[in-house]
């Protein structure tokens, strides 16, 4: 009689291995393609994310085009190209065709794709929905024709399946083009791949970015820089974060003979002396084989790791946008918008969890045409990649809701969620290993360290805006004295001169003495050859000034002005020239003029004014010389500043080139 098979073994007869592919092919909504609209966004992030990566790890200033076009009924042709190094032909069905598959996983280094699912992800849904292969063209630099291969993925064993297979011979030295047909929907808006390139084009000002819309309209965003970040350096973990099984499996791994040999190579910021005092700490005297400490031996390292005091994680490991550039990215993109104020960007120092080091940059733009009777628009972005969905699910949007912005000039109703106002926030984390909610990599998980990264760079933005708040508050009351002034003072005079016979008298004397601000107002004008910006400064203060005059255009428009008087410096980088000007005594004017050839796109607030050693209290139409521009002035002016040299002036009294007021111009960052 056969044996009745029991009810264990027939449910074990069923189980088996479930292939990666397989398990993402049924839970696609995990990486980002639960619906047309959010599919399409994900296909084009993860193509752009992999041109981007790609450009740089080769040192090439990145030209990436995404091409968007109908392809039957509710199915579009998505296709992403770059002029990147090329991938070789035994790489393509790998990369494409196959999902955890990568080269930056295991790095110890900032990068956008880390986890290799990206881009054969996009392959998966578009074999899934359309039944069409992905169409790969790559060349490579050595080689004379470009390897073309159709390509889907085989998701019963998450490996590639070769379509065909054929050379081409394309019209450029090296670079990768993917071409998909997918289930998806096209529209303008937070979460489309218009929005997502905008972003990218903030925090990559080197790249030129080029969308080809369904209806055929062409959007650029062209560079301007053109320097290629630095390649981050792969650098071993810091131990700060570790956990014991980390730690374990490490030491198992590791090829040093001894502990005292491994702790200052394998790991970051562990100086010889500090391996001295861990295994100190730890009752190890350094000669063990590290795959011989465990148990309580291997808690003790740990505790020990954590208790020493270590040298702070490296930068190099990551690529921050940086100050200037991400001032930069704004002004290109925001151009339109012609914000009033751009706060000093802030890039914070690195600091470290779970063993990885991270960093936080804030940017902050306020007034312009920016909506001033909704939310604040809040950019979040992770190594240098938008975020656009689950944006109430991310850390960067906790930190900025849970700030009192009420202390710094914005309104929050009841001192939480997003303030109101004409302002955008751009978030910025940088780190070799983000902790994001999801493989779709849309928002960032909480954490502690992080969390107090966010606030402490959050802070620093807002009190430059709260500094910006009240100067422009002082300016405006000042203004509208000056304004009363000088429609009230001429009518009295003028009646009084009427009723006693004699000539109106000079009022500037009086208004100087009055008022006792340095007055800088530039008017606009065009004619057929030239368009010219006049900057007109009066010195209505009872003393003679030298002065040190500042202006900062977009360096794009730098580059096509000519002056009158010609600058003693320029920096073409920054879009900032400056002068000493001659002697300016009280009630005296004097003019800068800048002029650009006809047509060119510039306006009167283009050009942003600064005038060194004079407080904000003392200037209408101008701002003090930022502290963190880090200028020095002329040394003959320091000098006489510095000995108090005096001379008389016309009315008597002594003049002071510059006084103690530069250091008032200065914003300070408190911790």
């Amino acid at each position: 009689m056969p044996r009745v098979r029991t009810l264990a073994e027939e449910l074990a007869s069923k189980q088996r291995e479930i292939s990666v592919a397989e398990f993402f092919e049924r839970n696609r909504q995990i990486l980002g393609f639960d619906n047309p609209l959010r599919a399409l966004l994900t296909t084009v992030k993860e193509g752009v994310d992999n041109a981007l990566d790609a450009c740089e790890e080769a040192r090439v200033l990145p030209d990436v085009q995404v091409e968007i076009a109908k392809s039957g009924p509710e199915r579009l042709q998505v296709s992403v190209s770059d002029n990147g190094p090329g991938i070789l032909r035994r790489e393509i069905p790998n990369v494409f065709g196959r999902l955890l598959y990568g080269s930056r996983f295991h790095a110890n280094r900032q990068s956008r794709g880390q986890q290799g699912i990206g881009i054969s992800a996009a392959v998966l849904y578009a074999g899934l929905t359309s039944a069409r292969p992905a169409r790969v063209i790559s060349k490579v630099r050595e080689e004379e024709a470009a390897h073309v291969l159709e390509l889907l993925i085989d998701t019963q064993k998450n490996l590639p399946k070769v379509v065909s297979d054929d050379l081409l011979l394309w019209d450029r030295e090296s670079g990768t083009r993917v071409e998909l047909v997918l289930k998806a929907k096209y529209q303008r808006g937070r979460q489309s791949p218009f929005e997502y390139l905008r972003g990218t084009a903030i925090v990559n000002p080197h790249a030129r970015l080029l969308l080809v819309e369904p209806d055929g309209t062409r959007i650029t965003y062209e560079r301007v820089s053109n320097d290629v970040p630095p390649v981050p350096k792969e650098v071993p973990p810091h131990p700060y974060g570790l956990e014991l099984g980390e730690l374990a499996f490490r030491l198992k791994a590791s090829g040093s003979r001894t502990l005292s040999e491994l702790l200052p190579k394998e790991f970051a910021g562990v100086s010889p002396r500090a391996a001295s005092e861990i295994l100190a700490k730890a009752g190890l005297n350094g000669r063990e084989s590290p795959g011989s400490v465990h148990g309580d031996r291997l808690e003790s390292l740990l505790g020990a790791m954590h208790a020493v005091r270590l040298l702070p994680p490296s930068a190099e490991s990551l690529s921050p946008i940086g100050p200037v550039l991400i001032k930069r990215g704004l002004r290109n993109v925001l151009g339109e918008v012609r914000p009033e104020f751009y706060a000093p960007p802030v890039s914070r120092p690195p600091k470290v969890r779970a063993g990885f080091p991270f960093l936080v940059e804030v940017g902050l733009v306020y007034g312009g045409n920016l909506p001033s009777d909704q939310p604040v628009q809040l950019l979040r972005f992770a190594n240098r990649v938008p975020l656009l969905f689950q944006q109430g699910a991310c850390a960067i949007t906790n930190a900025v809701q849970t700030l009192d912005w009420r202390r710094y000039g914005l309104d929050q109703k009841g001192g939480s969620g997003l303030p109101t106002g004409p302002g955008l926030l751009l978030v910025h984390v940088a780190s070799t290993k983000l902790p994001f909610t999801s493989e779709a990599k849309e928002a960032v998980a909480e954490d502690p360290e992080l969390d107090k990264e966010l606030t402490l760079a959050l802070q620093v933005a807002a009190r430059h805006l709260r500094t910006h708040l009240s100067r422009r508050n002082r300016r405006a009351f000042a203004q509208e004295k000056f304004d009363i002034i000088l429609k009230i003072l001429p009518k009295l005079a003028a009646k009084a001169s009427a009723l006693v016979d004699r000539p109106v008298p000079d009022l500037t004397p009086v208004i100087t003495k009055i008022m006792d601000v340095l007055n800088v107002e530039t008017t606009q004008s065009t004619d057929p050859k030239t368009v010219r910006l006049a900057t007109e400064i009066t010195n209505y203060t009872p003393r003679a000034r030298v002065l040190e005059l500042f202006v900062e255009l977009p360096p794009e428009l730098l580059g096509r002005a000519s002056f009158d008087p010609i600058p003693e410096g320029t920096d073409p980088e920054l879009g900032r020239a400056w002068w000493t000007l001659p002697k300016l005594r009280p009630s005296a004017k004097t003019q800068v003029t800048v002029e650009f050839p006809s047509g060119t796109e510039v306006d009167a607030s283009d050009a942003s004014w600064f005038v060194a050693g004079i407080d904000e209290g003392h200037l209408l139409g101008a701002e003090p010389l930022p502290g963190d521009w880090d200028v020095r002035l002329p040394r003959a002016i320091i000098e006489a500043a510095e000995a108090g040299l005096t001379e008389p002036t016309p009315s008597g009294e002594t003049e002071v080139d510059y006084d103690a007021a530069e250091a008032s111009a200065r914003v300070e960052d408190e911790e």
